[in-house]
C-alpha cells in the first residue's frame, strides 16, 4: 500500500514543540510497527496535494487498515489521507527470476521514491502472449541498457480489481534527474501505444527517522 497524507491548517499552525512531539510519537510507533510488517518506509512528498507518503508491505491485507487507522489516530486531525493505492507484488509473467519482496526491501533504502500507477487498453490484453512478451522485451531492454538506470530499483505490482489502476510500479532511485531521463527515453518504446492512464505519480524523499519539518 502507498498512502499519502496532506497536512491540515491545524498542523501548520502548531508550535515547533507540538510538531516535534508528534514526530517523536509517530517515529516510535513506526519502530514498533516495522516488526509486524515486511517493510514500512516514510517519505516527504514533493507533490502539491500531499505532504507525507508511506510505503507499506505486508502478507496480510487487513494490516493495511490497521496501519492507516493507527496513523489517523496519531495525527489527530493534523493530517488527513489524500490518496492511496493498494496492489499485489507478484513475479511478472514476462520475466524470469524468483527474487522475493523481502529480498529487495531489506536492502538499504534509496533517497527517493516514485509510485507510478498505470493502466492499459483493452486491445493490449487481446494481443497474443508472445507478441506482448516481444513488445515488453523491447521496453525492458531500453530501460536496462540506459546508462543512467544502474541505481534504479523497480517493483511491478498488480491492482486488477483492487484499485483505479491496473499496475503500481514502484521505484527507488538515487537521482531524480536520472530517473526522469530514463522515463523520457521509455516514451519511445512501442509499449507506450497501449498505455491509457499513469497518474497521479507520487514522488517523495526518504524520511527516516520520521520528521514533518526539516
Amino acid at each position: 500500500m502507498v498512502l499519502a497524507y496532506k497536512g491540515t491548517e491545524k498542523l501548520w499552525n502548531s508550535s515547533p514543540e507540538q510538531i516535534e512531539t508528534l514526530e517523536n510519537v509517530i517515529e516510535g510507533k513506526l519502530e514498533i510497527l516495522r516488526k509486524e510488517f515486511i517493510s514500512i518506509r516514510s517519505y516527504r512528498s514533493l507533490r502539491h496535494d500531499s505532504d507525507l507518503l508511506f510505503w507499506v508491505s505486508s502478507h496480510k491485507p487487513e494490516k493495511f487498515y490497521e496501519f492507516k487507522a493507527g496513523m489517523n489516530l496519531l495525527f489527530r486531525g493534523m493530517a488527513e489521507t489524500s490518496f492511496s493505492m493498494i496492489s499485489i507484488y507478484e513475479h511478472s509473467p514476462y520475466l524470469k527470476g524468483k527474487t522475493t519482496l523481502e529480498d529487495t526491501l531489506h536492502k538499504k533504502p534509496s533517497p527517493y521514491f516514485v509510485a507510478y500507477p498505470m493502466s492499459k487498453t483493452v486491445d493490449w490484453y487481446l494481443l497474443d502472449y508472445e507478441e506482448r512478451k516481444r513488445i515488453l522485451s523491447e521496453h525492458i531492454g531500453m530501460a536496462v541498457s540506459h546508462p543512467e538506470n544502474r541505481d534504479i530499483r523497480s517493483y511491478t505490482t498488480y491492482s486488477y480489481g483492487l484499485g483505479d489502476q491496473e499496475f503500481v510500479v514502484l521505484y527507488e532511485v538515487d537521482d531524480l534527474s536520472a530517473w526522469s531521463h530514463v522515463t523520457e527515453k521509455l516514451r519511445e518504446a512501442t509499449a507506450r501505444k497501449w498505455i491509457i492512464r499513469e497518474w497521479p505519480i507520487l514522488v517523495g524523499t526518504l524520511n527516516e527517522p520520521f520528521r514533518i519539518m526539516p
